[in-house]
């Protein structure tokens, strides 16, 4: 079963353009029958759907069913809206949610704010790699050390699809997140493309779940910089609080994923 999670986040990550057998046997380092094995039965579950010209797998109807059934569950995403609202109206830029899960951090939400020029960095649903991104890397540097080099093992085949992000580069902007006590992003996923991001603060355990502000490099920086990050450290600081008192809405969703 751990297998078979571990074919559908790697799927997941990768998006709709699917993944191949061979990448994924590996991207998972198992054998070639073994990774068959796990992605036929998923297929036939249809949990995966196969492009036959492109001998690429994809998420299947099923996974997209299943997701839709479970989210009402999950009151997280509601419960934050009015602050992303906020936060885009405020500065006028892309604000994004992002969970972790495992290793990952997936966009759980997205506005967009009023600038004329937006940021399309990510969508709701796109899984990222710890660390690859403002939100991504705020969760990250969140995880105590040893969770921060597992994740970076577990990553290091991902790395290389991003710009400018090496297990190394890593590790140097955990330490600056932690001092600064904020993330940034100067460019290191998408050309052109800044951001700053936070975590909720929670009384118990790591955090899992962040805020980030994106837009173009030249605008995020110097009055406006300072602006949107005053006002993520108000936001983000108000919410967790709300969210710490509503404990439900933590779910326990980011209790034990990493690993």
């Amino acid at each position: 079963m751990q297998r078979a999670i571990a074919v559908l986040r790697l799927i997941a990550m990768r998006g709709p353009q699917g993944l191949r057998l061979h990448e994924i046997a590996e991207g998972l380092g198992l054998e070639r029958i073994t990774a068959h094995r796990i992605v036929k039965g998923l297929a036939f579950s249809n949990m995966l759907q196969l492009d036959a010209q492109a001998r690429r797998y994809s998420l299947g109807h099923t996974a997209y069913l299943l997701g839709q059934t479970a989210s009402p569950a999950f009151d997280l995403r509601e419960r934050c809206q009015p602050t992303l609202r906020r936060l885009a109206e405020m500065t006028g830029d892309s604000v994004f949610l992002m969970v972790r899960s495992g290793y990952e951090a997936v966009c759980f939400d997205h506005l967009q704010g009023s600038y004329p020029i937006r940021t399309h960095s990510l969508k709701i649903g796109a899984r990222r790699a710890l660390g690859a991104g403002a939100g991504a890397m705020a969760l990250l540097a969140a995880l105590p050390d040893s969770e921060v080099e597992a994740a970076i093992a577990a990553n290091a085949v991902h790395l290389p699809r991003y710009r400018d992000i090496s297990p190394a580069r890593l590790r140097e902007m955990v330490a600056k997140t932690r001092e600064d006590g904020y993330a940034t992003n100067v460019q290191t996923v998408i050309a052109d493309v800044s951001a700053i991001g936070m975590t909720l603060p929670r009384k118990h355990g790591p955090a899992f779940v962040s805020i980030s502000i994106a837009s173009i490099a030249s605008r995020m920086a110097g009055a406006h910089l300072g602006e949107a990050l005053q006002a993520l450290r108000q936001e983000t600081a108000a919410l967790g609080r709300h969210l710490d008192d509503a404990r439900i809405a933590w779910g326990g969703m980011g209790d034990g994923v990493v690993g």
